[in-house]
């Protein structure tokens, strides 16, 4: 499996730029059109215009810069916080045969530099690179001479504040602008409310932007929120009475084996995911259910991005996601295909309380992170002075033995001091090592004579994965090469590290488990290190949005499509018809008396002044929230009232 990267310009595949955007989509994604709005945005980065794109999941965000990125000469940047989705694309542009690499906080300082050196020597048309990377004076120095045309922001909603998942990082992005003044910017996310938008506008210093905004409307589909004391049970039968594949999003490791196991009990086609699995393990399991094989995947949030599975039938959240943000995505990966998808989340009373509790401990108090990092310091044994930059496994459950702290507090302020720069946390597990022939094959030939149990490695590595294994580094299972070599674990071991040791090849072994890098010698912490008030802005930021994501869950009364996209900034009055409250709304009857009564009372409120839609439907006294909702629609479609610019409602001057 490819990962990344071409060694030189002169094993680099060449590719000229074609002369239309539609032709770069036939020739490599074999597409006879785009999706609604690509090409225009497509087309305003082609004229050097700075661009915002705001797709919803599944509106083909990456097709939005890969292919601008090869349709000039040069290199375009894309600044990603996603580790595992820089390295799906890379692979996935890579097996297209478009030259890409990607930059990471977990490389080692000398790969790093090979692929910075590769960048500039032209051989890439993509080079993803983690935001935490363009901090480094490595990147810095290399920059300038780097053929770069295009700068691409993804999930560009980190970069603010008033955003739900704020990375300090983010904020050295203009520093590339600095550098490269005269390229263009495409900032691309899949939510922002209209304040992250103008943040964004704002922090990357964009120019006169064109901004273009898919909806947030899934007219096909159907949300739900049901009060549910046995949601397990209530989940079995949605499962059983719905055709199709399906996704249930849990909140822990612990409760994706259990749901997946009690659905398997019941004879249902059910897989786990987190990421605490393997790389391999969870490999395999994600494309089980790509292929049809599994029908549901119980998993934590750590599943689904990137995937682009057209046929999901139901979204079920067995847990509270913390925002709309969160929920609006996950529930979008149902029905990619257009066809109805049920997206059902659960009122649980418990479940609430858990999530209320995990939101306040989201951000710890200065007390205990100040605590908490000097006891990390101390256990990884990190000096007070000098350069740092020492990679350390762990267990979290035992780390938090050791410390005496609770597991979540301890977790939270890691995951904090990881945001804010003072160290690394790379959780996910990694079976998989990565090798690369670093020699000629006449050197190889050779070896081979000199070393011949070394010998006998390089020639499986080739009659296995092929000449590729001299430009790109190539993932393996050491444990499948050990047992077709006919040889023990260690035995392999030793004889990739022999290997090393000759200069023979680039090896990185695997990763068993969760590791903690620290980039700078230890300190005593103050607040201006961490930016204490920035930090409690965000913990109020977290607040708010976990009170939005509650109020769409008690609401019984606004259509809930129209609470997404009304959150999101859209002006929309069109209710669904199709979600739970808008089917309690049309068992709603109005009598003639009611609805002119409803109808009188409506118009002399807008008649004085201008009103919200929701201020309608909630303020005024007579009927109930739902006859009001059904002669507002009535009174909207006859023009009687009408919808000003700040979305506000007034009665017409002929009414």
């Amino acid at each position: 499996m490819l990962t990344f990267d071409f060694i030189s310009n002169s094993t680099a595949l060449l590719i000229e730029p074609t002369n239309t955007p539609l032709e770069i989509l036939r020739t490599y994604w074999g597409y006879d059109a785009f999706r609604p709005q690509q090409e225009d945005i497509i087309r305003s980065v082609l004229g050097d215009k700075d661009t915002l794109a705001l797709l919803p999941t599944g509106g083909g965000k990456s097709i939005c810069f890969q292919v601008p990125a090869l349709a000039r000469d040069g290199m375009a940047i894309v600044i990603s916080p996603l580790i595992a989705l820089m390295k799906d694309q890379v692979e996935n542009l890579v097996k297209r045969g478009i030259p890409a690499a990607y930059i990471n906080s977990g490389m080692e300082v000398q790969e790093v530099d090979h692929v910075l050196q590769s960048a500039m020597d032209g051989a890439y048309r993509l080079l993803y690179v983690a935001p935490e990377r363009l901090r480094s004076e490595m990147f810095r120095l290399r920059l300038p001479r780097m053929p770069v045309h295009l700068l691409v922001v993804d999930e560009a909603h980190c970069i603010s504040q008033w955003g739900y998942d704020f990375r300090p990082s983010y904020m050295d992005i203009p520093q590339i602008r600095e550098q490269k003044p005269h390229i263009p910017i495409i900032a691309l996310t899949a939510s922002a409310t209209p304040r992250v938008q103008a943040d964004i506008q704002e922090k990357l210093e964009m120019k006169q932007a064109a901004v273009f905004r898919k909806s947030f409307r899934r007219d096909n589909l159907r949300y739900f929120v049901l009060q549910e004391e046995n949601v397990t049970q209530r989940i079995l039968t949605i499962c059983n009475r719905t055709l199709g594949s399906g996704i249930i999003y849990v909140r822990t490791r612990k409760r994706t084996t259990g749901l997946a196991r009690f659905l398997q009990e019941k004879g249902l086609s059910a897989a786990a995911y987190h990421g605490g699995l393997s790389t391999s393990e969870r490999d395999e399991i994600q494309q089980s259910w790509v292929s049809g094989e599994t029908r549901i995947m119980v998993a934590t949030n750590a599943f689904g991005m990137g995937i682009d599975k057209p046929d999901v039938r139901f979204v079920l959240h067995f847990n509270l996601p913390f925002d709309l943000e969160s929920y609006y995505q996950e529930a979008g990966r149902g029905g990619r295909d257009g066809q109805t998808a049920l997206a059902i989340a659960f009122n649980n009373p418990a479940d609430v309380a858990e999530a209320s509790r995990w939101v306040k401990q989201k951000y710890p108090e200065w007390e205990s992170l100040v605590r908490h990092y000097d006891f990390l310091c101390s256990h990884f044994s990190i000096p007070s002075q000098g350069t740092v930059h020492v990679r350390h496994e762990f267990d979290i459950r035992t780390l938090a033995q050791q410390s005496g702290e609770p597991l979540l507090h301890l977790y939270n302020s890691i995951k904090l001091l990881d945001r804010e720069g003072l160290l690394k946390l790379e959780e996910e597990s990694d079976d998989y090592a990565l090798i690369r022939i670093k020699s000629n094959p006449h050197n190889i030939l050779r070896y081979r004579e000199n070393y011949p149990a070394e010998g006998d490695v390089l020639e499986y590595a080739l009659r296995t994965i092929g000449g590729e294994i001299y430009h790109y580094d190539m993932r393996f299972l050491p444990g499948n090469w050990a047992l077709k070599l006919e040889i023990s674990a260690p035995a392999l071991q030793k004889r990739l590290n022999q290997l090393v040791q000759h200069q023979m090849i680039y090896y990185q072994p695997a990763r068993a488990t969760p590791t903690i890098s620290f980039f700078q010698a230890r300190k005593r912490l103050r607040h201006e290190d961490l930016d204490w008030k920035k930090y409690t802005f965000l913990r109020q930021q977290s607040d708010f949005r976990f009170d939005k994501m509650l109020n769409y869950l008690n609401t019984t009364e606004i259509c809930r499509s129209l609470l997404i996209q009304q959150y999101f900034g859209e002006k929309a009055f069109e209710p669904c018809g199709k979600c739970d409250v808008c089917i309690g709304r049309y068992k709603t009857k109005v009598s003639d008396d009611d609805f002119r009564s409803l109808l009188k009372a409506i118009m002399q409120e807008l008649r004085k002044r201008s009103l919200s839609y929701r201020q309608v439907v909630l303020e005024i006294q007579q009927g109930t929230p739902a006859q009001r909702e059904k002669v507002l629609r009535y009174l909207l479609d006859q023009k009687m009232i009408l919808i000003s610019d700040d979305g506000m409602l007034k009665a017409t001057s002929t009414s």
